[in-house]
């Protein structure tokens, strides 16, 4: 059985190195058309997350947990405590921030 395993993990290892396969892939080009509405997708995203950022920030957790704001945001976080939801939160839009910084958009004002 190790024979087996040792074989097939030294086999697999042989041929991705052999490919060249390192599992990154290079994303094809965009036009110009594209990237602007990736960017304004972004920015439609950026804005969800600074919306969310304010409320939680203006709000006591109480009435964070009461509202069940979580469940309003979607792709930010799935938690009910505050400083999870700001660290989520913040997370989210360093992601979305660097995100917009590879596809080469016009900075926010």
């Amino acid at each position: 059985m190790k024979k087996t395993l040792l074989l097939t993990f030294s086999s697999i290892s042989f041929i991705l190195f052999m490919t060249g396969c390192t599992g990154q892939m290079t994303a094809p080009e965009l036009s110009d058309s594209e990237k602007e509405e990736a960017c304004i997708n972004l920015d439609r995203k950026l804005i969800k997350v600074d919306k969310f950022l304010t409320i939680v920030e203006r709000n006591s957790a109480f009435h964070l947990a009461e509202a069940d704001l979580a469940m309003e945001a979607p792709g930010i976080t799935e938690s009910n405590n505050k400083p999870r939801m700001l660290k989520d939160g913040n997370k989210r839009r360093a992601e979305l921030e660097a995100e917009r910084q590879k596809l080469g958009c016009e900075p926010l004002e």
